[in-house]
């Protein structure tokens, strides 16, 4: 079952500033110009309501005089109690960013501590779950840190993303002695996942520890893991009492990396924020090309996002290394609190009502993911299926398994994207939802080997690995549809097939065959890829292929097109979607949500100035979106229609229980205010 879910103060603030420095061995002035009036100006000008200020980086030196760990060698003075000082005259409550997992200064000093990959090798940065660097490092760190400071809570960094297996002595004896079993040393052997699970479970295990030690030491501290229960741990149920899901976005990709986690936090049962970077550059972070400040507009589009799910908003700011905070950066910050807080309003406080439900199941993402907690692959159909659908003008929610269980039947259709080894339970529920007049989408090549009974059709032949085309319906077009993916190293690439299937029963029908060409007329074949199944009042849609991987992987229009007439041969009864007749850009992404008898239209426009190459990924300039018709289903005339912020009355039409609006422009984030 899920840890209890306990009100703190986190849960009233909107915006915040992350402070990251990550002290090291080299720094020798660590702190030197961070006075208690410099701080409060540069606060002063943004007014957040809370921050975190660093504490402990990935390197493990601290950035305050510690008596337990080590101490910057160029620490000058005690950054951190004037960071506390400050904050509590300012009424402003006060984090501090710690690296929990990663620590290289610990193993520095402790070489016992330190992970052993599957060579023998010690990892010089990441510390293993069975040694004494929780209880004897991290614990007395985390209680020396509340008894001299009182700080109001822990945002720990290089957590679950930053854990590995271990193959120490400790580890290995541990695993035989839970499992019975030796510890494998390669993927394709035999207990790999109960040895990646094994880990998971320490790793778990590890949190709920720590995190019970805060609580202890002072019950109001909010304690905060970096992306745990996010989308690359997408447990079922939520056993560590943490007060709230947090994460930094992607510094290059924040918008695209927003639309994911945002849908799976707020999907949780606890509060949450996201932080957008300050800065960013092309390549990977240890590109020696400069970081560079985003604008104005590229962190209002990322945060967005964040707050449109009811989530709180913050940006991460690396000061110099010396503790200066820079001016204008603050007044960037200040430009963005200020955009983002005009739409709090209409926010916080509340419920999604969406269309449309994703599914996330952990037992299939951690089969295909990168061990333990990386994204890719095991997201991509999930990311894949959340693009093509944001872009056709859906409004879309990510569920883990246990919400899927607790709140399908409130959407009106779901997605179930290449999931794998789904149980006999939650496939009679899935019918079920069809039986009763639901629309499921549900693709992968596994689906007539596995599923056979919920899609009506079994494998016909071996799968097809290349030459596949598919006709697009209504359109006089056929196109290739991905058979392989991106390489996950030397080797030429992922393989992406599809199965030809044979229907089974009676009330399926084949919808789409293979075309061994492009010409739809000429070159098709009689090897069925995609069946519908009528099942009671609903369908069952069976795409018998990786459909929304491949969309990941190319981002075709004319797949995302194919994709489009599929769903809408669901004939699903939208709540919201795009009026008749309406040409909207796939730029704009709609998001609905309630609060008290109210309907929220959140738009926001994700659209670039330019086209974003691999060296040029800062966004400067967002064209509007003109015009933008939609189409509200309500069962009466509403009392009122604004767009918000501003209070701006909008012209409307309501014929038969529809609504008709035309949104004249969006900016990044409009909100179409609908009161019942």
């Amino acid at each position: 079952m899920n840890s209890p879910r306990t009100p703190n103060w986190h849960d009233d603030c909107f915006f915040g500033i992350h402070y990251d420095l990550h002290a090291t061995a080299d720094d020798t002035d660590f702190g030197a110009a961070l006075s208690g009036e410099h701080l409060r100006q540069r606060l002063a000008q943004v007014q957040p309501d809370w921050i975190q200020c660093d504490c402990k980086g990935h390197k493990g030196y601290c950035s305050y005089p510690t008596t337990v760990g080590s101490p910057a060698p160029g620490l000058v003075g005690d950054p951190l109690e004037t960071h506390r000082r400050i904050t509590r005259e300012m009424g402003i409550r006060l984090g501090v960013h710690y690296s929990g997992v990663w620590d290289a200064r610990a193993i520095e000093l402790h070489p016992d501590w330190a992970r052993i990959d599957q060579a023998g090798n010690p990892d010089p940065r990441i510390t293993c779950r069975h040694s004494d660097y929780l209880e004897a490092m991290m614990i007395p760190q985390l209680v020396e840190i509340i008894d001299r400071y009182d700080v109001d809570g822990f945002w720990v960094d290089g957590d679950n993303w930053a854990s590995k297996p271990c193959w120490c002595d400790r580890c290995r004896n541990a695993f035989r002695d839970r499992t019975g079993h030796e510890a494998p040393t390669e993927a394709a052997t035999d207990h790999w996942h109960m040895w990646l699970a094994f880990h998971r479970e320490l790793f778990i295990e590890y949190v709920e520890r720590w995190v019970d030690a805060v609580h202890e030491r002072k019950p109001d501290c909010v304690a905060i893991s970096s992306y745990i229960y996010g989308a690359r741990q997408p447990d079922p149920r939520m056993r560590v009492n943490v007060d709230c899901l947090s994460g930094d976005l992607d510094f290059r990709w924040g918008a695209e990396h927003a639309l994911l986690e945002s849908r799976v936090f707020d999907a949780r049962d606890r509060g949450f924020n996201l932080m957008a970077w300050m800065q960013t550059k092309p390549g990977e972070m240890t590109d020696p090309r400069p970081w560079m400040g985003k604008p104005t507009v590229h962190l209002c589009q990322e945060l967005s996002e964040v707050i449109a799910h009811g989530g709180a908003a913050m940006v991460y700011e690396k000061p110099q290394r010396c503790g200066h905070l820079t001016g204008w950066h603050h007044d960037r910050i200040a430009a963005v609190a200020d955009y983002l807080r005009a739409r709090r309003p209409w926010c916080r406080e509340t419920t999604s009502a969406s269309d449309v439900a994703i599914l996330h199941f952990a037992d299939h993402f951690y089969r295909h993911n990168t061990p333990l907690y990386e994204y890719e692959p095991g997201t991509e159909p999930i990311e894949g299926a959340l693009a093509a659908l944001l872009e056709h003008h859906r409004t879309v929610d990510v569920l883990t398994e246990d919400a899927a269980e607790a709140r399908m039947d409130q959407y009106r259709m779901l997605v179930v994207p290449e999931i794998t080894g789904i149980g006999t339970s939650m496939l009679d529920r899935l019918k079920q939802y069809a039986a009763r007049g639901g629309r499921l989408l549900i693709t992968g090549s596994h689906l007539a080997h596995e599923c056979a009974d919920l899609v009506g059709a079994r494998p016909d032949g071996e799968a097809l690995d290349r030459g596949v085309y598919l006709h697009v319906p209504g359109r006089d077009i056929t196109i290739p549809i991905p058979t392989h993916g991106p390489a996950d190293g030397p080797a030429p690439g992922r393989i992406f097939p599809w199965q030809p299937v044979a229907i089974e029963v009676s009330d399926t029908q084949a919808i789409a065959w293979r075309h061994d060409e492009q010409e739809p007329h000429d070159n098709r074949t009689d090897q069925v890829l995609i069946t519908r199944r009528d099942v009671g009042k609903g369908c069952i849609l069976a795409a018998h292929g990786p459909l929304f991987s491949g969309y990941f992987n190319t981002r075709y229009p004319e797949l995302r097109r194919l994709i489009g007439e599929l769903v809408d041969g669901l004939n699903v009864d939208w709540l919201v979607r795009p009026a008749t007749g309406a040409d909207m850009p796939p730029t704009l992404e709609l998001i609905a949500r309630r609060r008290h008898g109210e309907l929220l239209i959140h738009m926001l426009n994700r659209g670039p100035s330019i086209v974003l190459p691999p060296k040029r990924i800062l966004i400067e300039h967002l064209p509007p979106i003109h015009n933008a018709a939609l189409e509200v289903q309500l069962s009466r005339r509403p009392v009122s229609t604004t767009l918000e912020p501003g209070g701006i009355p909008i012209e409307t039409t309501w014929h038969d229980g529809h609504l008709t609006v035309t949104i004249p422009k969006v900016d990044v984030h409009e909100v179409l205010v609908v009161r019942e």
